[in-house]
């Protein structure tokens, strides 16, 4: 199967408040898995990103992005990508308030509709690329597996907030902030943190396939 580059953090996701000299993260990919993963990627960002806060610093440009990308109209694109524009852009409107999956505040006090599943192979793909990128280009894979839970509230128990705020986090600019740490007694068993434009926040677990089944 060909291989191709992939970017960790979807290069679109970057806010204009990224400087020109933060590194945006490639990892070898299979080159059908990351085209069939691309299309997801694109709809995923569009609802995340009208659930950003424009006016951080974090997420400056996002939401005028994620316009664009919707926009059928643009110059430049071919008839298939107008369609696809004006199917996209017709079936986030009809989703938006529907609360039948996963859903994130929107800054207008509406509901966002976001595939749960969608989110999370997403959320899966940043983690493993993290892992590759922090962990000496590690692969997960069996016996090892990935558990990954998000956070609506803002604020975290006490301890949980205490065990992160001893971690130092990578920063890819402005917009992404990685938190990494192993086990001690298994430095392959590894705890993730990952905030993205400060508006989504998940944690994963990367550990013994069996003993994660049973936190499910």
């Amino acid at each position: 199967m060909s291989r191709s580059d992939d970017h960790v953090f979807p290069t679109s996701w970057f806010p204009d408040s990224t400087s020109g000299t933060v590194q945006r993260w490639t990892v070898p990919s299979h080159r059908k898995c990351n085209n069939e993963l691309g299309a997801i990627e694109k709809d995923v960002f569009v609802r995340l990103a009208m659930c950003a806060d424009r006016r951080k610093v974090e997420a400056f440009g996002i939401g005028e992005k994620a316009l664009r990308s919707l926009d059928p109209g643009a110059p430049g694109i071919t008839h298939r990508e107008r369609v696809h524009r004006w199917v996209q852009s017709e079936k986030l409107w009809k989703d938006i308030a529907r609360l039948n999956s996963t859903t994130l505040p929107g800054s207008d006090g509406k509901l966002i509709d976001i595939s749960a599943d969608d989110l999370y192979d997403v959320a899966a793909k940043i983690i493993r690329g993290c892992e590759y990128k922090l962990g000496a280009e590690r692969i997960i894979e069996p016996p090892y597996a990935l558990l990954i839970q998000f956070v609506r509230e803002k604020k975290l128990p006490e301890e949980i907030e205490q065990f992160w705020a001893e971690v130092i986090p990578v920063n890819l600019g402005p917009g992404f902030q990685i938190w990494r740490e192993t086990c001690e007694d298994d430095p392959l068993v590894v705890l993730y943190r990952i905030s993205i434009w400060d508006t989504v926040r998940f944690f994963a677990v990367v550990g013994q396939q069996d003993e994660l089944e049973h936190l499910v």
